[in-house]
């Protein structure tokens, strides 16, 4: 069962990395358009801050989840790197249940935003709906919450293992 939902959460982690890549170029594209179009021809365009602004807010957090899985985060165990490996994993894994609490409600009142407020507004320069803008929160938290999961069954394994769980895994 563990090895199916692992294998789930790479396949995640992968579309997540290609999202975000694909997201970076469209914020790019967007804003080398404002600047061309604000400087170089005196014609300033509306919407492309618009679309960056919204663009940045996809790829924090669907990038977030790749940065979870990688634990790229920033972490400080100089005194967790004190304690018997056992406790660090009980200590590293309370951690990841605080942090799955917090994604639950964060899940849950980004998905009553896009779902209750995103149908009744409208983008000022773009015109478009904001559910699209706002369903970037519920999916990165979503994903995020996959991939801490994931990082929490491969903590525990490297606990099993005699290793700190809050070491960063060799391969991914």
């Amino acid at each position: 069962m563990t090895s199916a939902f692992l294998k789930f959460a790479d396949l995640s982690l992968a579309f997540a990395k290609l999202l975000t890549v694909l997201i970076m170029v469209g914020m790019l594209i967007s804003v080398l358009l404002g600047v061309f179009f604000r400087f170089v021809i005196p014609l300033p365009m509306a919407w492309p801050p618009e679309a960056a602004r919204f663009l940045m807010v996809a790829v924090t957090m669907i990038g977030a989840s790749v940065a979870l899985r990688q634990l790229d985060h920033v972490g400080i165990t100089l005194l967790v790197d004190m304690l018997p490996i056992r406790a660090r994993g009980a200590l590293y894994l309370f951690g990841n249940v605080m942090i799955a609490v917090f994604l639950l409600v964060f899940i849950w009142f980004s998905w009553r935003l896009t779902a209750n407020m995103g149908p009744r507004q409208t983008s000022s320069s773009l015109g478009l709906n904001m559910t699209f803008a706002y369903a970037s929160m519920p999916i990165g938290g979503l994903m995020m919450l996959i991939q801490l999961i994931a990082v929490s069954i491969e903590g525990w394994r490297r606990t099993k293992q005699n290793d700190s769980p809050f070491n960063q895994p060799l391969a991914l």
